[in-house]
């Protein structure tokens, strides 16, 4: 016997299947649903594969039932894991702390470089 779904109900579910335009989910009594990719956070995902995986189990919100199939339509935006993720976007690039330096010359750059250099790698393994 499955469980009645609503919509706005949390759920937890495992990642079946991370396709380009979204993942495949099964809730715990086999109810499959799906997360758009537009609905893994606010900001823009290029790769969903760098936010699900296949095996992951999340915590959704349900946004609608299918009438016909009883599939659900779900959304990891109000996922607090997610959300997260979603403000550390919203730093500033290193790009728009080089243009705030004044000086421009040879001897500025040489000694800017080894910073900019640390200051992206702690970027990247941030995020």
């Amino acid at each position: 016997m499955t469980k009645q779904y609503r919509a706005g109900q949390f759920v937890k579910v495992k990642v079946t299947n991370v396709r380009p335009y979204g993942a495949f989910v099964k809730t715990v009594d086999g109810v499959d649903g799906l997360i758009h990719i537009s609905q893994v956070m606010d900001d823009f995902v290029q790769n969903i594969h760098h936010y699900l995986s296949k095996g992951q189990i999340v915590k959704c919100k349900i946004i609608s039932v299918n009438d016909r199939d009883g599939k659900l339509n779900l959304t990891l935006k109000e996922n607090e894991y997610f959300k997260r993720k979603s403000k550390k976007k919203k730093e500033r690039s290193i790009l728009d702390i080089i243009e705030e330096t004044e000086e421009y010359g040879f001897e500025s750059l040489r000694e800017r470089l080894p910073i900019w250099i640390k200051e992206a790698k702690v970027q990247m393994y941030d995020c």
